[in-house]
């Protein structure tokens, strides 16, 4: 994906800090990975691919769950990213290597490679890909991705005045997401599963620091010239804030959903 930013992913000290916010003002207290990875066994996959690693959000869970001598690849185009993803895995005794490479269409991967493939939060950036994942993966693979629904957010697009048909985080999301993921995924596995994960975020008057953060980090994609418009970006925070203070609060609708795809096959 080369038309939205990336920028609220370059700094993993702040990407970590806001899925603290999330976990917080969550009404699901299930942590997402959780339900997504409840049931399955993964303790003999020894070869794991994260696509869009990102600071380890997905390893961090996977990596006690896999073989011991597993060796965990992560690929992302942030390299500011590679020292916290690799001292995540370490942490769990499992091997890893990081790759800074922007994501397209194919993958650097012989055929057959992986018994683990995992995606989360990023497939829409470079749904291109799916293919390329297919052929990488094992025949008795398994291939997890976690993706938002096209209504997340729309509550945070309601505090800043912008409309959704207008939203670049909503066509960002539409390139891959909980309502078209499972027709994008079926031509290259036959097998698939959708785990849904309902949730919203919830702030009060007195979250309003934490939904000014949350809303910083979401503008580059909400307004993808926010940052070079100084005035814009003052002026949807200040938007977010009278909403607050006038309502008493603001509801974010955060909804996901897990794919777990297997049997994979080439389109």
């Amino acid at each position: 994906m080369r038309s939205a930013p990336l920028t609220p992913y370059q700094s993993p000290i702040t990407h970590e800090a806001i899925s603290d916010i999330i976990r917080r003002h969550s009404s699901n207290k299930q942590d997402v990975r959780l339900a997504a990875l409840q049931g399955l066994d993964l303790s003999t996959a020894k070869t794991v691919l994260d696509l869009g690693c990102g600071f380890g959000f997905m390893a961090e869970e996977l990596a006690p769950r896999i073989a011991p001598d597993a060796m965990v690849t992560g690929i992302d185009a942030c390299g500011d990213n590679e020292r916290i993803f690799l001292n995540k895995v370490r942490a769990a005794g499992r091997d890893v290597r990081f790759l800074r490479e922007d994501i397209g269409a194919e993958l650097p991967f012989a055929d057959d490679s992986f018994d683990l493939v995992v995606c989360s939060y990023s497939l829409y950036f470079f749904p291109e890909i799916i293919g390329a994942v297919a052929r990488v993966l094992r025949g008795d693979g398994l291939f997890l991705v976690l993706t938002h629904s096209e209504r997340s957010f729309l509550g945070l697009l309601r505090a800043v005045g912008i409309p959704t048909d207008d939203s670049a985080l909503v066509s960002l999301i539409r390139r891959f997401s909980a309502e078209n993921g499972a027709a994008l995924l079926a031509p290259c596995f036959a097998e698939l599963q959708s785990i849904p994960y309902r949730n919203l975020l919830h702030f009060h008057r007195e979250d309003i620091a934490d939904l000014i953060t949350y809303l910083r980090f979401k503008l580059p994609l909400i307004l993808p010239a926010a940052e070079a418009e100084l005035g814009s970006s003052i002026d949807l925070v200040a938007r977010a804030k009278s909403r607050l203070s006038r309502l008493g609060w603001v509801k974010v609708e955060k909804d996901d959903t897990a794919f777990l795809c297997r049997k994979p096959r080439c389109p």
